[in-house]
């Protein structure tokens, strides 16, 4: 829905800067470094919208390539951090076989004990948002 709202506004404004060209058509002149022109004023305005256009759309383009990248490097942070997560479960349960084995009592943590102990002293789960 806000994407509708911003399309609606581009046009808006569009239609604006439309009427406010074609009501300013004269001519001008025009010098850029070497060059000289007389065009109309109207030619100008849209030209120089045209422009910043441009310029706003590369520069929201270059925004989103960079949003893209770090989001990349987020879910891959993830999935390394998931992955230890689950050798060090891995390392846990074997460290509670050898103290079973070795003391002959029972040291198995359930995973309903575990998430218990985790929101205890203030942990979330790593499936949790």
């Amino acid at each position: 829905m806000k994407g509708q709202y911003y399309i609606i506004l581009v046009l808006i404004f569009a239609i604006l800067v439309s009427i406010f060209a074609i009501s300013n058509a004269a001519p001008v002149d025009i010098n850029f470094l070497y060059w000289h022109y007389t065009i109309s004023q109207a030619l100008v305005i849209l030209l120089s919208a045209a422009t910043g256009a441009v310029a706003i759309g590369i520069v929201g383009v270059f925004g989103q390539v960079s949003h893209g990248i770090k989001v990349r490097g987020l879910n891959n942070r993830i999935k390394n951090l998931e992955k230890e997560n689950e050798e060090l479960r891995v390392q846990l349960q074997g460290l509670q076989r050898e103290i079973e084995a070795a003391t002959g009592r029972d040291t198995h943590v359930s995973k309903d004990e575990d998430e218990s102990n985790n929101q205890t002293y203030g942990k979330e789960h790593p499936n949790e948002s």
